[in-house]
């Protein structure tokens, strides 16, 4: 059969690297699995053998928004790139105009996965298909936090001199200060695999101390724990010790302490070449995806935010990792 020149593009075109990356991306992502849960939720509603225009596929919804997060692109931008990029059509698997969603319909599909929580069950499927591939190593815990910023709200003096503030702005965001500067907004808590695979997220306000989620992040390691010295307490080495956890947090100096022991700083240069694979994600979610400032107004909202940006950065990882384990 003589191939239509859209068949023949679809074939024989597009960006090398991106159209390899999209391949691989299309081939592990658990599309079946998502698609289930969204019908369980009610969320999409297939219209198979009614008539009528037929729905969008989950398929071609679900992976606007992994695109939409790989490439840090907004909704109209979404909409364009798979209009113009063929290797998005192929990722997509469109062969019908009527089938691409435009932007609104990417924006409701998202709100409604936000408004249902259903972003961390997306962050499960794609943990649980990486832990059938043994992908996800059980050898210890890795934990870090990071700031994500928000816009300032902007005040200014109504007639009456009262302050009052002239934008929406996010009312959960807060200040916190590092290395002498003040910042505004959220803060990103994951626990890694010791390949930097993230195995949980949590959001909180800036103002919240890395410490405070220690127990959360960590709750089902037995193995070992490495942190660096934001999370030190004499108490908690003491309580992994007898839990029989390694604590591989990196030690500070204490008061009335001039400088380490050199054993201290033997640990600290060993678990600080460990720990360090922690910041591999958040490298790749601030740098290459582009989310360096809060999307949402919330902490909710956010949260779902960074349970799709966890998972679109595991899924990254993945052919890598299968390709090193083979």
């Amino acid at each position: 059969m003589q191939l239509s020149f859209f068949d023949h593009a679809m074939k024989y075109h597009g960006g090398k690297k991106s159209m390899k990356f999209l391949n691989e991306m299309k081939e592990i992502i658990p599309f079946e699995a998502i698609e289930k849960i969204l019908i369980e939720k009610n969320v999409y509603k297939p219209n198979k053998g009614k008539t009528g225009r037929p729905s969008i596929p989950s398929k071609i919804l679900t992976g606007s928004l992994f695109l939409q997060n790989w490439y840090g692109l907004s909704d109209p931008m979404t909409e364009e790139l798979i209009h113009d990029r063929i290797s998005f059509r192929k990722f997509l698997d469109i062969r019908d105009e009527d089938t691409i969603p435009d932007e609104t319909t990417i924006c409701k599909f998202r709100n409604k996965l936000i408004k249902e929580e259903l972003l961390g069950d997306i962050f499960d499927e794609v943990k649980k298909m990486m832990e059938s591939k043994r992908l996800i190593l059980n050898e210890g815990t890795l934990i870090d936090a990071t700031l994500i910023h928000s816009s300032e709200p902007k005040r200014k003096k109504d007639a009456t001199g009262k302050v009052i503030s002239n934008e929406a702005h996010d009312k959960d965001a807060t200040y916190t200060s590092k290395r002498g500067h003040k910042h505004h907004g959220l803060k990103m808590h994951i626990a890694t695999d010791t390949n930097g695979i993230i195995k949980k997220v949590i959001a909180t306000t800036a103002s919240t101390h890395d410490s405070t989620q220690f127990d959360a992040l960590t709750e089902k390691e037995d193995k070992a724990i490495f942190a660096d010295s934001g999370y030190m307490q004499k108490a908690r080495k003491i309580s992994l010790r007898a839990k029989g956890v390694f604590a591989g947090i990196v030690e500070r100096r204490v008061r009335g302490q001039s400088r380490l022991r050199a054993k201290q700083s033997r640990n600290n240069t060993r678990f600080s070449k460990i720990r360090c694979l922690v910041e591999l994600p958040f490298a790749f979610i601030k740098h290459h995806m582009g989310c360096k400032e809060t999307r949402y107004l919330g902490i909710e909202k956010n949260q779902q935010h960074f349970f799709m940006l966890a998972a679109c950065y595991n899924l990254r990882r993945t052919p890598a990792l299968m390709r090193a384990r083979n």
